[in-house]
């Protein structure tokens, strides 16, 4: 059962590999423990914010 498991995630780690890349960010823990609270208590996640907010600054350099 383990094999099955990793034959899933080898091709999709292959395709995450070939479709996207990776955006590391250093914060201070304290600055993330705050904003992971506020988007925990607005229903989101700190990822799902910043994915957002990218998105929106793009659309609006586009205008």
């Amino acid at each position: 059962m383990n094999e099955n498991k990793k034959d899933k995630y080898t091709s999709q780690k292959k395709y995450l590999r070939s479709h996207y890349v990776r955006f590391p960010l250093d914060l201070r823990p304290e600055v993330l423990e705050t904003f992971k609270a506020k988007c925990a208590k607005h229903g989101t996640t700190p990822t799902a914010e910043i994915k957002k907010f990218i998105a929106e600054y793009c659309k609006a350099e586009d205008k």
